[in-house]
């Protein structure tokens, strides 16, 4: 799977991530970050991360009553959070065509969540603060 959004997922989880620091104020430097990473891999993200064909793929096959084709339960949880946000915006709109469904969910809802272990996610966040590639 190639990531066609890793700048922009990276640079939004550490704006995220910024900003739960400067809400919790001077209590900050007595919070451990992984805590703080925690609440931001939870908190809801700007969109989906993932390119229409793969998340076509992937929500049709659960659609079709099998699994998505990923080995991650992360990923598993994003495609099953997207496929019940695109069944939410058919029944609202049941004339749309799944993929003009799909490519407005993709384009226009924010995501439930960052689909990030935590792991990954301070790997990220330490990489960006030292002004490195992610």
């Amino acid at each position: 799977m190639e990531l066609y959004y890793k700048e922009e997922r990276d640079r939004d989880l550490f704006r995220a991530y910024n900003a739960a620091l400067k809400s919790l104020g001077k209590e900050a430097v007595n919070v451990p970050r992984e805590k703080v990473v925690r609440h931001v891999i939870y908190s809801v993200a700007p969109r989906f991360y993932i390119s229409y064909e793969e998340a076509r793929r992937n929500v049709k096959r659960i659609i079709n009553g099998r699994s998505p084709r990923c080995a991650s339960s992360i990923r598993i949880e994003m495609y099953n959070d997207l496929a019940n946000l695109l069944a939410g915006y058919l029944r609202r709109r049941p004339k749309v065509s799944f993929n003009d469904a799909l490519c407005t969910v993709l384009a226009e809802k924010p995501a439930p969540r960052f689909y990030l272990s935590e792991r990954s996610a301070l790997l990220i966040i330490y990489q960006m603060q030292k002004g490195g590639e992610s």
